[in-house]
């Protein structure tokens, strides 16, 4: 996108002052006419493809004020080559609209070239055939529901893109997003009444990415239960430290190990489980054209040699010199605590204020560190989406782990100061939980706020322009939308839910209420996640996903070292040190070595005894090589009996 596209104008004030309006009238225009067509008989289906075949519109272009109309007809007739339907709608020289929209067959055979995996009759998944739609229709079901809403956008824009990339990269084309449909947003609404999200709803909608974030969050917010509960009891029978590091590892394995259980019966009914390496590139990732050694098609083909040493020569190095500085930083507040005790006494109000300073840096780093660690990844021009955000997650892990718990380390293992490791890890998650609900509710508060305004300036479309538009609803859900911030990933959310798991586990010993903190931010933090995302995004094209990638990774590492951290806790109290050195005087610290194998052992068993794919999909899984392999034979069988006929 251009640098013209990206400043702010008049179009961009325009935006702001007429959003709420835009968006009220056209929440109850869309409704109107989606209800018009439903009383007149006509017929919607139940995924966003309406029986006519171009009366629904998928996904909007917006070109820029310097695009002249020839710009926008070359655009057009590039999009109609790939049997895209458009209407093109010029309402003054800022506002230029290409619309979108594509007949059932036409997305159909874009289903098949992209090979996504769909249901069959048989009950197993397999890669979408055009010529045998027959297999896919399950009972009661129209060839016009094979299709799921998140798949319709994305479709069109992959055809399209190549396509149109020079006009992109020239700034004649200012976006391109899918529509939200109106009526499907209402499934969202925050329901009191409601016992857990409607995930199927979710993914149908947003993506298998995003669906297996609200599916993870959900699962975490749900096993949160436990530790709490235990929390409480840690509390009023004061257990043995031994037993909190005991249910300390067995939660958090059977927590994740059960994740991935839950998570492939997504993925396998989503038809993403068999994602690899080999998918389609990401949009930003650049190479030459080569053919393809699987497919023989020309592909994309960057060097692995050159991600190597970006990697190992500028990235990590980088990375490294960050962890430094914020394990300095760390170590730096510890002096001037020092200083402040020294000067005021130990009763002074003024010592909660390093402390606090601290928390607010972590936080404040870890925004400027997540930038640094976007940046360092884009330059290793990872192939696919996986692998970029399994090395961003990488980076990121390392320098989180530093930032926001390295001095909780330094006090109880160097300090060994278990009353002030409780003070600093409370403070530091109060203030981490603060600056999320700040996030949190602050981002909806300013949109709301920014609406109102826009309520009070609003103007109505002038009588010029209602003469130039086809389609009133359209034009201003298109218009209100456009102003909409965009949704990039869901990355910042996996990092805040990360951080969290780490104040919860690393030292549950000292700090048993820290579940109870992080289960009640989360039953609120996941309705506002997504509210956001239906009301102050734009809807973002979807991401297929077949697990939560790096981030599961990143939880079990945690886990880990919490069972590390927890028992260092257990063998700093006087009366485990005196009973150890009283038992084994010559080597008391090999009974920390023993305990710590033992339920290390723990956890590798209950991994192994926890299958991570459930029993019914193996079962599916195995059932479609089954069914592909006899349809390998009865082709070759038929080429065979052709061949003689010849």
């Amino acid at each position: 996108m251009s640098e013209d596209a990206k400043s702010p104008g008049p179009r961009t004030r325009n935006i702001i002052e007429n959003q709420l309006f835009r968006r009220q009238r056209s929440l109850k225009l869309e409704a109107l006419q989606r209800q018009r067509t439903l009383d007149s008989g006509e017929g919607v289906d139940g995924l966003g493809l309406d029986s006519e075949p171009f009366d629904k519109t998928h996904i909007v272009i917006i070109f820029t004020e310097k695009a002249k109309l020839r710009h926008c007809q070359d655009v057009e007739k590039i999009i109609q080559e790939f049997g895209i339907q458009t209407t093109l709608e010029i309402v003054g020289k800022t506002e230029k609209y290409l619309y979108l929209s594509a007949s059932v067959d036409t997305l159909l055979r874009l289903a098949d070239a992209a090979e996504l995996e769909k249901m069959t009759t048989t009950n197993s998944m397999q890669k979408f055939n055009h010529g045998c739609i027959s297999d896919f229709l399950l009972p009661g079901m129209g060839k016009d529901q094979i299709l799921r809403y998140c798949e319709i956008p994305v479709l069109i824009k992959d055809v399209i893109q190549d396509g149109i990339k020079s006009y992109l990269q020239k700034g004649y084309i200012e976006d391109l997003f899918p529509l939200h449909d109106i009526l499907y947003l209402e499934r969202f609404n925050w329901n009191l009444k409601r016992t857990k999200l409607p995930i199927e709803d979710i993914r149908n909608y947003f993506g298998s990415s995003i669906g297996l974030y609200f599916g993870f969050i959900e699962f975490y917010t749900k096993a949160l239960v436990f530790p709490s509960v235990f929390g409480i009891l840690q509390c009023v029978f004061d257990l043995n430290i031994s037993l909190v590091c005991s249910f300390n590892v067995v939660w958090t394995t059977i927590f994740l190990e059960l994740w991935k259980r839950r998570c492939a019966g997504y993925s396998y009914r989503w038809g993403t489980i068999e994602m690899s390496s080999l998918d389609k590139p990401r949009s930003a990732y650049t190479g030459q054209m080569k053919p393809d050694p699987i497919t023989g098609k020309m592909t994309l083909h960057y060097p692995m040699r050159y991600t190597y040493l970006q990697m190992y020569c500028i990235s990590y190095p980088v990375v490294l010199g960050c962890v430094v500085a914020a394990g300095w930083f760390a170590l730096y507040q510890f002096q001037i605590e020092a200083e402040v005790l020294a000067d005021f006494g130990p009763e002074s109000w003024l010592l909660y204020i390093p402390v606090i300073v601290q928390s607010v840096l972590i936080a404040i780093f870890s925004w400027a560190y997540e930038k640094l660690a976007t940046f360092l990844t884009n330059l290793e021009n990872h192939r696919t989406r996986s692998q970029y955000d399994r090395h961003r997650v990488n980076k990121l892990m390392l320098f989180e782990i530093v930032n926001n718990f390295f001095s909780q380390f330094y006090i109880a293992f160097v300090l060994q100061d278990l009353r002030q490791l409780k003070y600093q890890l409370m403070m530091q998650l109060l203030v981490f939980q603060l600056l999320c609900i700040a996030q949190e509710i602050g981002i909806p508060l300013l949109a709301v706020l920014r609406q109102k305004y826009a309520e009070f300036r609003h103007r109505e479309v002038a009588e010029e322009k209602l003469r130039s538009i086809s389609d009133l609803p359209r034009y201003e859900q298109s218009f209100y939308e456009s102003g909409l911030d965009e949704y990039h990933s869901t990355y910042e959310d996996y990092l805040q839910v990360c951080i969290q798991f780490g104040y919860v586990v690393l030292f549950a010993a000292v700090a048993p209420f820290a579940a109870i903190g992080a289960l009640l931010n989360n039953v609120f933090a996941v309705h506002i996640d997504m509210w956001k995302l239906c009301n102050i995004f734009k809807r973002p094209f979807a991401r297929r996903a077949k697990n939560i990638g790096a981030w599961q990774l990143a939880f079990e590492l945690l886990s880990v070292m919490s069972l590390l951290s927890n028992c260092g806790l257990l063998f700093l109290q006087p009366n485990v040190k005196d009973f150890f050195s009283h038992w084994l005087p010559s080597v008391p610290d090999l009974s920390f070595v023993i305990f710590e194998h033992l339920l290390l052992g723990l956890k590798f068993l209950i991994h192994k005894v926890i299958h991570e794919r459930p029993r019914w999909v193996r079962i599916g899984l195995l059932k479609a090589d089954y069914e592909t392999s006899q349809a390998l034979k009865q082709l070759k069988k038929f080429k065979a009996e052709a061949n003689k006929m010849a």
